[in-house]
């Protein structure tokens, strides 16, 4: 039986020298330091960036779970506040007091708990109440009040004559 060993090519596998200079001479040669220094730089860059998204997607997730515990204080708080109006109801119903004050606490109380449930404000519900704004406060005085005469003082209370002051036992 015939050998089945195959036998290498004589030619060599790599290319000649004059080969690989014409392949690297289509673009300049780059120093291998160089080469490392970049490669560096973008595994540097990727790796801020994954740990920017990943610090994201972490503050999304608390700020989600912060709105998720706040909602569910804003129910428990709404329940308590509905079943504090139902006793109201029950209890001015019992003195025979008239309930509408309290069917109006409990009507915002129960569209309070709706609205933290499903997100929508009932159409029947009340409308809220507006805060009011806060006055804005009264411009200072670009002058300070000129200081008593002595004259003027009631040695006895120690209060002035003028309008507005008090003694000092007050």
């Amino acid at each position: 039986m015939p050998s089945r060993r195959h036998h290498k090519p004589s030619s060599p596998t790599t290319p000649p020298a004059s080969n690989r200079s014409a392949q690297n001479a289509g673009g300049p040669t780059r120093d291998p330091a160089e080469m490392f220094a970049a490669a560096l730089r973008e595994s540097e860059q990727r790796d801020k960036a994954k740990r920017d998204s990943e610090q994201v997607n972490k503050d999304a997730e608390a700020k989600r779970v912060a709105d998720a515990d706040a909602l569910k204080n804003a129910l428990v708080d709404a329940r308590r506040e509905l079943d504090r109006a139902i006793a109201a109801v029950r209890a001015a119903k019992q003195s025979g007091r008239s309930t509408v004050e309290a069917d109006a606490v409990w009507k915002a109380a129960k569209a309070r708990v709706i609205e933290l449930e499903t997100g929508e404000r009932p159409t029947w519900a009340p409308t809220p109440a507006a805060e009011p704004d806060p006055e804005p406060d009264p411009e200072p005085d670009p002058e300070p009040d000129p200081e008593p005469d002595l004259e003027q003082i009631d040695e006895s209370t120690g209060a002035t004559d003028e309008p507005g002051s008090t003694s000092p036992d007050e």
